[in-house]
């Protein structure tokens, strides 16, 4: 790829708009944690260098011009597969539509990058056990010291050099691993840094601002595949990258991938892939919500959900923000007691969410049909290489997996004096919003990730009149299948929905003060084992042999369920084996160890 006169190679700060205050100025916000993981430095780097020098003084520069929806153009080169060409092609023509259709120098840049090969069409990497895409990590990487480093890789890579050198590239440089015993990127880093704040001190333009003046951020990137990328030298652009054979699925690293990660034959679905990146943001056209088959506005239909994991412990209720769940589901755990994880579409005007607790990997199998942001506070050892996977969004107040980990987005949870730990953990909205920055986590829906077909509604509800082998059931009783928690549901027929209760009593949102309610409520039988000595269970979330029962309208039928892949929805079918209608409203899932039955009359 040609860049003009190698003009990005030759980019000089304009240190007017460096200095910690001004960024402040110009982006709106006085919080460093939503504006530095935007990685402006890149951006502004090319930006002011060809902007119009009689627009420097305004303030033309927003969050969004920053961010780009593609965090910075450097990182393009450095790594291809963290932009999607059809993200980066919509944002050069609303660029050029602002621009009234004449052409900057900033846009023939962004434009440029189009013809990347490693972006457009988004080959896979062609990878050697030395080689990713024709770059050399050979000075930086060494497989046999990295797998050595990280030996939860010896389960799903094991020892295979160039799929080690692929999870450094599209994994570990992201999230600072180091790739051999020689290079230490944070020294590299530190040196290149002091270099820029050298620059910057030293230029004509810092000086002109007189006495007083803040001092310059000094900051060559937030990215450390930048540093890298520095380091190693630029893609020359020149080959398209040949397209490598797709690696085979791995192995869980739990030992546990006949419970949870794979289907009954042992076999992902093939019919839905599974990305190992962000392929772009889906738009969602329908002005039905895929949760509840009720209207819903077009910004909302785009956001994804969050699924909150809430605790059934009595001491902790009532939670806050449970009545916003569109779907709420509910699993035993280790120690006789369950658990609930909530899906919530509209969540961005709730100042208070949860209490938070942590979550199984069985949950995270039941949520990502929903391409949501998980937000936990921890988890077990067995969710080790799915909650920390490229394709997983998660939000953790403490070790993601509870014994190790990430803790991403931890410093935006916070503890009430109400409640006794761990019964007083939560997130807002804001928090969960400023996580999302810092973490790169898009919050509209991902395409590749998100479905847009999960249940089928009746119009107007379902009485299940025309369906076989339906009784009546205006009581619900779901105490064998959660001792503890002795959920419950009582059915009015005036509002045609199901309340709730749990521990004897209305089930209600703190923020509220009401009872939560639910038009549809299905229990959905699941094989499942007890996996060690300390009680953790699983659940094979991946079947096509099992049943259960739906309740809607004050009735009740058997149904089968199927689910073939981790993105692909569950599927639920009556007796006759048409999909089942389920009725427009939100919808309770109870997941129930096979050989627990509810009871209902």
């Amino acid at each position: 790829m040609a860049w003009p006169g190698n003009a990005y190679a030759e980019v000089v700060r304009n240190t007017r708009f460096t200095t910690t205050a001004e960024m402040k100025t110009k982006l709106g916000t006085s919080d460093p944690s939503v504006w530095n993981p935007v990685y402006l430095t890149e951006v502004e780097n090319i930006y002011w260098n060809f902007a119009n020098q009689n627009a420097l003084g305004g303030t033309s520069i927003t969050l969004d011009m920053a961010k780009n929806n593609y965090r910075n153009l450097e990182m393009l080169l450095d790594n291809g597969y963290t932009m999607d060409y059809s993200v980066l092609s919509a944002y050069c023509a609303e660029y050029l539509a602002k621009k009234n259709g004449e052409p900057d120098a900033f846009y023939n840049i962004m434009h440029g990058c189009l013809g990347n090969p490693y972006i457009s069409g988004h080959p896979a990497a062609a990878v050697t056990a030395t080689t990713y895409n024709g770059r050399d990590y050979s000075k930086v990487f060494d497989a046999s010291y990295y797998l050595a480093a990280h030996p939860e890789l010896a389960g799903t890579i094991g020892n295979n050099p160039p799929e080690l050198l692929r999870h450094f590239v599209e994994v570990g440089i992201g999230k600072g691993y180091a790739g051999n015993a020689s290079f230490n990127v944070a020294a590299y880093a530190a040196g290149i840094d002091a270099q820029v704040l050298a620059t910057q001190s030293a230029s004509a333009s810092y000086k002109a601002l007189g006495a007083g003046k803040s001092a310059p951020v000094g900051k060559y990137s937030y990215s450390w595949a930048n540093y890298y990328g520095k380091y190693l030298g630029r893609y020359s652009g020149a080959v398209a990258a040949t397209a490598a054979a797709a690696p085979a699925q791995a192995a869980d690293p739990s030992g546990i991938t006949d419970i949870d990660s794979q289907g009954p034959d042992g076999a992902e679905d093939s019919s839905i892939p599974i990305p190992k990146t962000v392929t772009g943001v889906y738009t969602e056209t329908s002005s039905t919500s895929v949760y509840t088959g009720l209207p819903v506005s077009s910004a909302q239909a785009n956001l994804r959900p969050l699924a909150v994991m809430m605790p059934t412990d009595k001491a902790a209720q009532p939670s806050y923000g449970v009545s916003y769940a569109d779907i709420l589901y509910e699993i035993m755990e280790e120690g006789g007691i369950s658990r609930q994880m909530a899906i919530i579409p509209n969540w961005t005007g709730l100042s208070r969410i949860g209490n938070l607790r942590s979550c199984r990997l069985y949950y995270i199998y039941a949520a990502k049909e929903w391409d949501p942001i998980l937000i936990h506070f921890g988890g077990v050892a067995y969710m080790k290489g799915v909650i920390n996977g490229p394709d997983m969004n998660n939000i953790s107040g403490t070790y993601e997996y509870g014994v190790g980990g990430k803790a991403p987005g931890a410093g935006y949870f916070f503890r009430s004096n109400d409640r006794t730990a761990p019964h007083n953990a939560y997130i807002s909205a804001s928090g969960v919003q400023k996580a999302c920055v810092q973490q790169g986590y898009l919050t509209n829906l991902r395409a590749g990730y998100y479905n847009p077909k999960h249940f089928t509604f009746a119009q107007g509800g379902n009485d299940l009149s025309a369906s076989p082998g339906a009784t009546s059931a205006t009581t619900i009783d779901l105490s064998d299948i959660y001792p503890y928690s002795r959920s419950s549901f009582t059915y009015n027929a005036a509002q045609g929905v199901y309340y709730k209760n749990i521990h004897g009593g209305p089930q209600t949102d703190a923020a509220t003060g009401k009872q939560i309610s639910f038009a549809n409520v299905i229990i959905q039988n699941t094989k499942w084992s007890q996996l060690d000595k300390k009680g953790y269970l699983g659940f094979t979330m991946k079947d096509t042999t099992e049943d259960g029962y739906f309740f809607t309208k004050g009735k009740c039928i058997h149904i089968t369920w199927k689910k073939t892949g981790d993105y692909s929805p569950t599927v639920y079918y009556d007796d006759a084996g048409n999909e089942i209608k389920l009725s427009p409203g939100k919808t309770y899932i109870g997941i129930a160890q096979k050989g627990r039955s509810p009871r209902f009359s």
